[in-house]
């Protein structure tokens, strides 16, 4: 029957089908966009602000990106979780450091012997993580509550791995927090140096708090990722991820 056509006819028709098909396609995903945001619990809606008090799932961390450039929605999803925290800004007078628009956590369900400077939505993630992570492994691997997460800071404007040039790092920007150990009630301590990588309830527990922050911070990096990183963990909501 494509006797009947000429070969730049036929060519022509072929091109016309793959609009089609791409219209057709870009057509589907819209519709299936329309029947998330209308249909879907809010839990699994891609398009509706995450909630720390749910469990954690699958679009979580979609959600948790999806509040960079929406700072006051994400002020709101950090106080109905019941964290205590202030608005803040980090000034800096070097190129790529700096917070514009972050906030101070003053207090959450874990202590951090201190306030935290962090973006909003890295803030979320951390709230998410010690709620849904941290206290359900130490209840498994310790039947303790943790009281107090040691952390090495949030904000510092330096290079990726402290290079005296190159990419600024996610702690210019108070977008990253470094996690070395943990104080339970028990009178315990887990120490990321010393406990990694161990067959014992601390190396589980360690290994069970790292694996859990993958599904919530885009970039997620411990000892197996570099010898910079032998004695803690790197959280960081980045615009590209791993989990290391």
């Amino acid at each position: 029957m494509n006797d009947r056509f000429s070969p730049r006819t036929r060519r022509l028709l072929a091109v016309a089908g793959l609009f089609l098909r791409f219209f057709l396609f870009l057509g589907g995903l819209g519709l299936a966009g329309w029947f998330a945001f209308i249909y879907f619990p809010d839990a699994w809606n891609p398009f509706v602000p995450p909630d720390i008090r749910e469990e954690p799932n699958l679009v979580t961390r979609l959600k948790l990106k999806g509040l960079e450039g929406e700072y006051d929605i994400c002020m709101s999803v950090i106080r109905a979780s019941g964290a205590k925290a202030r608005r803040d800004s980090i000034s800096s007078p070097s190129e790529g450091c700096g917070m514009d628009r972050g906030l101070y956590l003053q207090q959450s369900q874990i202590s951090y012997g201190g306030g935290i400077r962090l973006t909003c939505p890295a803030t979320a993630a951390l709230l998410m993580w010690e709620r849904h992570v941290v206290a359900k492994a130490a209840e498994t691997h310790f039947g303790s509550e943790v009281t107090r997460v040691r952390h090495f800071g949030t904000y510092a404007c330096r290079n990726v791995n402290h290079a005296a040039s190159g990419r600024r790092s996610g702690h210019a920007v108070a977008n990253a927090i470094d996690i070395a150990g943990f104080d339970l009630e028990n009178g315990k301590s887990v120490s990321v140096e010393r406990d990694w990588g161990k067959e014992s309830p601390e190396g589980r527990f360690l290994a069970e708090v790292h694996d859990g922050a993958c599904g919530l911070f885009s970039t997620v990096l411990g000892p197996d990722y570099n010898a910079l990183h032998g004695n803690h963990f790197h959280f960081e909501m980045a615009r590209w991820g791993m989990c290391r």
